[in-house]
């Protein structure tokens, strides 16, 4: 009987020990989820703000524009790594294998370089490689945006950007925008050269990031995702020279983001995935970022080839060809 109650009281401590460092080691995740995918997130909204537009001359009604753009985002070296110091406190359970206390890791807009962290639940250890970047200097997807003439010198604005694989991070966007011509509203310049408007933009965006399963022995993680709403307010200013179309914009950008974490339990009575990404809410923050765009769009007939910069923390270009339909 003592036997047996000896038993029962060291898998009770045991069970109590590993519960114990779960939560030090949620902590530590979500530092680490946070530091990885936030580059990922932010670069999102300027590729998800650029191109709205090919020039700001008012469209008549029902006219309609449709436009195949391809996206190019360039990667600062600032967002392709985060640094790990054990010393700081940040980590409490979580530490780089070996005798480093410091290392630099891959973010998801970084390189392929293998950081090998390890932990401990209870008197197990359990290691996994942190997850790699994309291992290139830009980002790269292409959109579809379809623009139609309304009332009042009103456009209204589609987009989409298919579902897209880059090494193992999908994303996928899609969008509604409204632009307005402001010089039928003040007299001074109803009889100017130039076009002056607004641009009311939203866009819904999702950055899946896949990798090799982190084993945690309680648990696997082998994903994370982050879904994003932003709604953009631009300035817009605009003049047409023969067939050239040279424009400029100020944005304001404010976006929300949405942090999970994916992968697998090992307990049939404890969801340790969902534990991990109940204080991911606490990171679903608002952000908020101002953009500039410059744009020169170049008409050919019924055609028109449109090239638009827009930076301001990351910087994104984007180039199109439109076919315009009276």
């Amino acid at each position: 009987m003592r036997k047996i109650l000896s038993i029962l009281c060291l898998s009770t401590s045991f069970v109590q020990a590993q519960f114990n460092d779960i939560p030090i080691i949620r902590n530590d995740l979500i530092f680490l989820t946070e530091q990885y995918i936030s580059p990922a997130a932010e670069a999102s909204v300027y590729q998800a703000s650029s191109g709205w537009y090919t020039n700001f001359t008012p469209k008549d009604k029902f006219d309609i524009e449709i436009s195949v753009q391809y996206n190019s985002l360039f990667i600062p070296k600032k967002s392709k790594t985060f640094f790990v110091n054990e010393n700081n406190g940040t980590l409490q359970n979580i530490a780089v294998q070996g005798s480093a206390t410091t290392a630099e890791i891959p973010t998801a807009l970084g390189g392929d370089d293998v950081v090998v962290l390890e932990g401990h639940i209870g008197d197990e250890t359990f290691e996994f490689d942190a997850p790699e970047g994309i291992g290139q200097e830009s980002v790269k997807h292409g959109q579809i945006q379809v623009t139609i003439g309304l009332w009042e010198q009103t456009n209204l604005i589609f987009r989409y950007a298919p579902n897209i694989n880059i090494n193992d991070v999908k994303y996928t966007s899609f969008g509604l925008g409204v632009a307005h011509n402001l010089n039928q509203w003040i007299k001074p310049l109803r009889e100017s050269s130039f076009n002056f408007g607004t641009l009311i933009t939203y866009s819904s965006f999702s950055v899946e990031d896949e990798f090799n399963e982190a084993d945690l022995i309680l648990a696997t993680i082998n994903a994370i995702e982050v879904e994003g709403q932003s709604f953009s307010f631009n300035l817009v200013g605009s003049r047409s020279i023969k067939q050239f179309d040279f424009s400029a914009a100020l944005g304001l950008t404010s976006t929300k983001f949405e942090y999970k974490v994916g992968g697998s339990n090992k307990l049939d009575d404890f969801d340790v995935v969902g534990y991990l990404n109940e204080p991911l809410e606490s990171l679903n923050d608002s952000e908020i970022n101002f953009k500039a765009d410059l744009n020169v769009n170049y008409c050919i007939k019924d055609f028109s080839i449109n090239t638009m910069l827009t930076f301001g923390q990351y910087a994104n270009l984007n180039m199109g060809i439109s076919y315009n339909i009276d």
